[in-house]
């Protein structure tokens, strides 16, 4: 664990034995904003008192106070995110007080103002608090030593401490994307990356929730663009998992643009993956479907393009239950039909072929075997020509014997004995 470095004035409580006593030299310790404090001379007459209950409970109340001002400086759009908070918007002193002790503790550790160290005796205080303060009936009487105990832990992690550097503004940060079109954004990456790891999510999130707006400035969207993909890089597998699990409410929620707008963000960073699986299977089938109707549509060998450029953005982990929509739309776009192929589709199309997995390549010899849509097509010499191509490119995959023995048949025949045994395996299915 990661030694504290105290100030110089947290040394003044080693001069303290005795609380009455010692009471100037515990305020010392204190941060000196907080050495006139109500709440620490109501302490002091509680404790000469040998009310110890309320003791506690007033250097709590200040404990949890100045962890407020830290949020406060440090900048509390991070700290609502770390807490995932969902309520109102907060914005000032007092609106933190609709935040709970636990939430409070759990969000400054998250964005790393205070301690690990500090969070564990924090949360010790808190339930020490809640049994035997005077905030609610109490199950005992506290010692003086559990009282030191009490009082020193919330100097040590919270009250010796000066604020904390604010962390970069998010507002700041949006008026600056929404101001121009940067061509890079290399020097504001950097002064993101710069920042403590524990707010490079709620940057993260923040652009995540502009993005999707559907009046979203068109300078902040293209800089997004440019930023997002970096920043994706760099946080955790948890906040990716969280942003893609609002798509998923956003799709119940928000509606269907907001959706459009999660899924295209989720694409632009490469985060499909992180998509609960049962909306990644309708996302891959609907893809796939829309590739496979632009296929057979108007003016497909243009519109077949950007189709196939959005099925590959959704990446090569394929739910099992899309798999076979999403082969057949990647064969029908590849082999094309008896008057071409779309021909800027083809980039994408071998990108999705390299990445099949055994179970896809399983599923693709299936197709050519059994689907009339697809046999249809192959049933002319273009398309026949171009699955033997197709062939050359999951040469290196695993097959099974039977799979292999219909790779060998395609790809050491002539093209017209290839495309007659489709003519027959057409007409054999309609019969059936």
């Amino acid at each position: 664990m990661e030694k504290l470095a105290f100030p110089s004035r947290y040394k003044n409580l080693d001069n303290v034995s005795d609380l009455v006593t010692g009471w100037e030299d515990v305020k010392r310790s204190i941060r000196p904003d907080y050495r006139d404090d109500r709440n620490l001379e109501k302490a002091k007459i509680a404790i000469g008192a040998e009310l110890n209950d309320a003791a506690i409970n007033y250097i709590w109340n200040l404990s949890i106070f100045d962890l407020q001002n830290k949020i406060i400086a440090y900048g509390i759009e991070y700290f609502l995110t770390a807490i995932n908070w969902d309520g109102r918007p907060l914005k000032t002193l007092d609106d933190l007080r609709e935040i709970k002790d636990y939430q409070i503790i759990s969000g400054v550790f998250g964005l790393g103002i205070i301690s690990a160290e500090a969070h564990f005796f924090l949360e010790k205080c808190r339930e020490l608090r809640n049994e035997f303060s005077t905030a609610h009936y109490p199950l005992g009487n506290l010692d003086k030593l559990e009282t030191f105990n009490f009082i020193k832990n919330c100097i040590k992690y919270v009250l010796t401490f000066d604020l904390p550097v604010p962390g970069l503004r998010i507002k700041d940060l949006i008026e600056n994307l929404t101001i121009d079109k940067f061509e890079n954004v290399d020097d504001i990456f950097a002064i993101i990356e710069s920042q403590s790891p524990k707010i490079h999510g709620p940057i993260l999130h923040n652009l995540f929730s502009n993005f999707i707006k559907q009046d979203c400035n068109l300078n902040l969207k293209h800089n997004i663009k440019l930023i997002a993909p970096k920043l994706w890089e760099i946080v955790s597998d948890e906040v990716r998992s969280s942003i893609a699990a609002k798509f998923a409410s956003l799709r119940d929620v928000k509606g269907k643009d907001a959706a459009n707008e999660a899924l295209a963000f989720l694409k632009l960073v490469d985060g499909i993956n992180y998509i609960p699986e049962s909306f990644k299977d309708i996302i891959f089938k609907k893809h796939s479907q829309l590739l496979i109707d632009a296929h057979y549509g108007w003016n497909n060998f243009y519109n077949e393009t950007e189709y196939a450029k959005d099925l590959a953005s959704l990446g090569k982990e394929v739910p099992i239950s899309a798999i076979y929509t999403y082969v057949k739309a990647i064969i029908l776009s590849f082999v094309g039909n008896s008057y071409g192929i779309a021909t800027n589709a083809q980039q994408y199309n071998k990108l999705m072929i390299s990445n099949l997995s055994q179970t896809s390549i399983r599923t693709l010899f299936k197709i050519i075997d059994t689907d009339i849509d697809v046999i249809r097509e192959l049933s002319s010499n273009k398309p026949t020509r171009r699955l033997q191509d197709l062939m050359i490119l999951v040469n290196d995959k695993t097959m099974l014997p039977r799979q292999r023995e219909i790779f060998d048949f395609i790809t050491t025949n002539k093209t017209e004995k290839i495309k007659f045994f489709f003519e027959k395996r057409y007409w054999d299915l309609a019969k059936k």
